[in-house]
């Protein structure tokens, strides 16, 4: 009895191993999550919006270029300035001193030298008819040139402390507003020391950060809308002015500023926070392809020249390696001239790794949904 149930319970517990074994090997796998991009969304910018948060388009701290004692600072925090209005003073009795010490010089400098040209031409005149020797010419020509050196040094000396004296104004280089002041009247202060920042109020620039599959669409941002949260109910129109070439190595954006006219109604100030949409966009032009990122991008063989995409069913998740004709490589990504139709998905990071047929899932690292 007690080795039949032995037995028995042997086959059992094999049975039982045989069964989980099984319903291991049965599970399907979790599918991958990938980045990707659907070609031809030119319209993506327009149905997102994009945080950012604002700066000034020009901003400077002034500063004297000389040193000496503030006689009086012409403005104060929160001030609006027009370009040449003069923001500080310093006491230019010193400098006026240097130049008028150095005018002295020069003209003691030039009565030097036009006594010293005067006898160099009559002791020429004594020479030629051998009267002096040469060497005495020599010596008069000599005590001529060291005079007319000195005037031209005492003149690019005066010069220097003519533009040193003008230093002791200082004036907006441009229409601004004034957000920080770092000296007082009567204060010493040394060349290049901060007196004020000034910040360029017509024009506001702000940064957003656009994810690496949609880069290559930005350049067809012809203009955006952007508002603040400070002033919902304003919009102002922005364009792209510049675009970032390389991606942050956390996020895979990539940095896109705007810039815009300062509002009508409101004063935009740098560090409000905003949000911007894309209002017009150009299509692209059909017949020079699609652009893509260089990461989807591979070859279809190992070693091969020819290139491929993995292409994402909408349906089913699967990926298909489909081979593409590609183009120029451009900054903002490479361009495909055929293979590839409006509405497909497309792989974009990761291409090495998948396998035909794959099941995937598309996230979204940029908004955190998926797809």
């Amino acid at each position: 009895m007690t080795r039949i149930a032995l037995v028995a319970g042997i086959v059992t517990v094999s049975s039982l191993a045989g069964c989980w074994e099984e319903e291991v090997v049965n599970v399907a796998p979790e599918p991958r999550p990938v980045l990707a991009m659907q070609v031809g969304e030119t319209d993506f910018l327009g149905q997102r919006s994009f945080p950012g948060r604002a700066r000034a388009s020009r901003e400077v701290s002034l500063a004297f270029r000389v040193p000496g004692t503030i006689s009086q600072r012409k403005v104060s925090i929160g001030d609006e300035v027009q370009e040449g209005d003069v923001i500080a003073v310093l006491n230019p009795e010193p400098f006026q001193a240097d130049v008028a010490r150095l005018e002295a010089d020069l003209e003691a400098a030039r009565a030097d030298f036009f006594a010293k040209d005067e006898q160099f031409n009559r002791v020429s005149k004594l020479v030629e008819s051998g009267t002096y020797s040469a060497a005495r010419g020599d010596v008069s020509r000599a005590e001529r040139d060291t005079a007319a050196a000195r005037v031209s040094s005492v003149s690019s000396a005066l010069e220097r402390a003519r533009i040193d004296l003008s230093y002791t104004v200082l004036k907006a280089p441009y229409a601004g507003r004034v957000v920080a002041a770092y000296a007082e009247d009567f204060e010493e202060i040394a060349a290049q020391k901060p007196i004020i920042r000034l910040l360029d109020a017509s024009y506001v620039e702000m940064i957003i950060d656009i994810p690496e599959t949609q880069i290559a669409l930005v350049p067809l941002v012809e203009e955006l809308m952007v508002s603040f949260d400070a002033f919902p109910d304003v919009e102002l129109v922005a364009v792209v002015s510049e675009i970032g070439s390389e991606a942050s190595q956390t996020t895979r954006t990539y940095p896109v500023t705007i810039v815009m006219q300062q509002a009508d109604q409101s004063t935009i100030l740098p560090g409000m926070s905003g949000s911007a949409r894309a209002s017009k966009v150009t299509e692209p032009n059909r017949a020079s392809g699609v652009i893509v990122p260089a990461s989807s991008l591979r070859p279809l063989q190992p070693g091969g020249d020819q290139m491929s995409v993995w292409v994402i069913n909408e349906y089913s998740g699967e990926v298909t390696l489909r081979p593409v004709q590609v183009g120029q490589l451009l900054s903002t990504g490479t361009e495909v001239t055929s293979g590839l139709s409006d509405g497909d998905w497309i792989v974009t990071a990761g291409t090495h790794s998948l396998k035909e047929n794959q099941v995937v899932k598309i996230l979204n690292t940029a908004e955190g949904d998926e797809k």
